[in-house]
């Protein structure tokens, strides 16, 4: 009997679990089963807040994008700054006038202040945000007001994942956050199969005590870096044969 393939199992809300998925090599996506479950849902809150005075907008995801433009809100009402590559995409495909900032909080704080910019600024976010970006840069002198437009609720595995799970087979997890890799600590108890692929080193700390050995960490802390790491798990869990190089 021919032995199952390995799974990928991603948990981010659907839209960035599909581009994920896009993103890997087509190799890689013909070597795996795909498996969905998210374990954070987006919920649009709002209100969008009067815009009128703010000099920049910030934004650290792009859900806070989807749910800025859902709530009413329009492209180049107002320049944007976006935390990295994948977000200022998103928002330069929507017709926004953005700036990439380098990738995470710490560079985005130190890119408006190389920059020279004033305030106010409005951070656009959920009600779940890392890096205190508002706070540091109103500290640095750069007035910055949050604007919290969505939740992100906790969800589980549904009963499909649970089952397919069960089966004897390897399960590729990629792990984006630290929030999803304590849910997903919980959810996968006993689930020995399951190996990981974590952002950052930080993420990695959140998951299960006993997943150290099964765990590897991106070189970059971005979607690149996690395409090329869950991309390298895929072929050495298959077992892919990579073609030779003719001399």
């Amino acid at each position: 009997m021919a032995a199952l393939r390995p799974l990928l199992l991603l948990t981010r809300p659907e839209p960035a679990s599909r581009a994920f998925w896009d993103a890997l090599p087509e190799t890689a996506r013909a070597s795996v089963d795909l498996l969905t479950n998210p374990l954070i849902s987006i919920h649009v809150t709002g209100p969008l807040p009067d815009l009128t005075g703010f000099k920049r907008l910030i934004f650290t995801s792009a859900n806070g994008l989807d749910a800025f433009r859902t709530l009413g809100g329009a492209p180049n009402s107002i320049p944007s700054i976006a935390v990295g590559e994948n977000t200022a995409a998103t928002a330069a495909a929507q017709g926004f006038e953005v700036e990439m900032a380098g990738g995470n909080a710490d560079r985005l704080v130190a890119f408006v202040q190389e920059k020279g910019y004033q305030g106010p600024l409005l951070h656009v976010r959920g009600e779940v945000s890392i890096g205190d970006v508002a706070q540091r840069l109103t500290d640095a002198g750069v007035t910055t007001v949050e604007s919290i437009l969505y939740e992100q609720r906790l969800e589980g595995l549904i009963g499909e994942t649970q089952e397919a799970l069960s089966q004897d087979r390897t399960t590729i997890a990629p792990v984006f956050s630290r929030r999803t890799a304590r849910q997903l600590r919980g959810e996968s108890e006993g689930q020995g199969g399951m190996v990981f692929a974590a952002i950052s080193q930080s993420v990695a700390d959140a998951l299960p005590a006993d997943a150290a050995p099964r765990t590897r960490i991106a070189k970059t802390p971005n979607r690149a870096g996690m395409v090329e790491l869950v991309a390298d798990m895929i072929a050495d869990t298959a077992k892919l044969e990579r073609p030779a190089i003719e001399l």
